[in-house]
């Protein structure tokens, strides 16, 4: 009886022990496999798996692609990985053993990938970039490297760029270009993206959201914003307080979008948006030019920001055909400034 009480634990079902390792540290998963038997090979039968910096030992690296290299190749769906260079030994060895291990994670048939590397470049093993099964690529604040040539993303359907740093603007381009399917894309821009215009012409894309609303004293003195060729887009969310140059072409199946921006040089914005049936917009600082026998034919659901001095303009070009509309809310947005941020 005494024996039972101290192994309890174990006799849980498999799926209530896999969320409970699911919700350890890679050190601490490792210790549990000295539990017993089953603990040893059990946490391998989990679908994701998170590294840490404190967990990016070359013995946990060497174990975890070795463990994973003899079990089910597809049981691994979802790789997290956060590391820290300030606590991550700065040396060839520890690149490798990342290299290593994603191109474990690859052959285990991978579907989702998280890397978050605190602006270090990061030069991934040419094996991602022919990574059939990759659905969701997550890459937070690094320096991402140019894309090797003939690399294809064939699976790819969501892609996320949060803060990422990039080379030049082609390589964003670049990027896109090998995701064929891609259908969501979401980009958190900020100051240091070292990208001046942020192309984004990708036929497949059905789901865009950006986010540009800190720039700090890195953002770029020239022309800089966006060019979205998008012509299967249905969902458009942007929210951006610095851009000079917004261009949207190409978007005739447009439903939903939310439109935040402050732009003076927006003139395609407007007819962009003719398809939508949902809109909300605001543009607090811009003076866009709302041309006449513009139509808005499908649109039910009106949300428009009286901040801007042309909005009476605005509303009075939407609503030539009123009998359409059901919903129409006219809302004040407040800015606040801190610290030099427009939030």
């Amino acid at each position: 009886m005494e024996n039972y009480r101290r192994d309890i634990i174990s006799q849980l079902p498999d799926d209530l022990l896999l969320k409970i390792l699911s919700s350890l540290s890679l050190k601490e998963v490792m210790a549990t496999s000295f539990l017993s038997r089953r603990w040893r090979s059990l946490w391998k039968l989990g679908s994701k798996l998170k590294i840490g910096d404190k967990d990016f030992s070359e013995l946990l690296v060497k174990w975890v692609s070795r463990s994973l290299a003899i079990s089910n190749p597809q049981i691994l769906k979802s790789l997290d990985l956060k590391l820290i260079p300030g606590e991550l030994d700065r040396n060839i060895n520890s690149f490798y053993r990342f290299s290593s291990l994603v191109e474990t994670a690859v052959s285990c048939g991978l579907r989702e990938l998280r890397i978050e590397f605190l602006y270090t470049s990061l030069e991934l093993p040419s094996i991602f970039y022919a990574c059939g099964t990759l659905e969701t690529l997550i890459l937070c604040r690094l320096h991402f490297a140019d894309v090797p040539p003939n690399g294809s993303l064939s699976s790819l359907k969501t892609l996320r760029l949060l803060s990422v740093k990039f080379s030049r603007d082609e390589s964003v381009q670049k990027l896109l270009s090998i995701c064929p399917v891609l259908e969501e894309l979401v980009v958190r821009r900020s100051g240091y993206s070292n990208v001046e215009i942020f192309t984004i012409n990708v036929p497949s894309l059905t789901s865009l959201s950006i986010d540009y609303l800190r720039a700090g004293s890195h953002q770029p003195a020239g022309v800089h914003g966006f060019v979205i060729n998008a012509p299967s887009l249905r969902y458009l969310n942007i929210r951006d307080r610095h851009s000079n140059y917004l261009l949207f072409t190409n978007m005739p199946v447009l439903v939903k979008a939310n439109v935040e921006a402050v732009c003076d040089q927006s003139e395609s914005l407007i007819g962009s948006l003719a398809s939508v049936r949902h809109l909300s917009l605001c543009s607090k600082f811009s003076n866009i030019p709302y041309h006449a026998g513009t139509s808005f034919a499908f649109l039910e659901h009106l949300e428009l920001c009286t901040c801007s001095s042309e909005w009476w303009n605005l509303l009075s070009c939407i609503i030539t055909d009123p009998l359409t509309l059901r919903v129409l809310k006219l809302k004040s947005v407040q800015f606040m400034f801190k610290y030099g941020y427009l939030f």
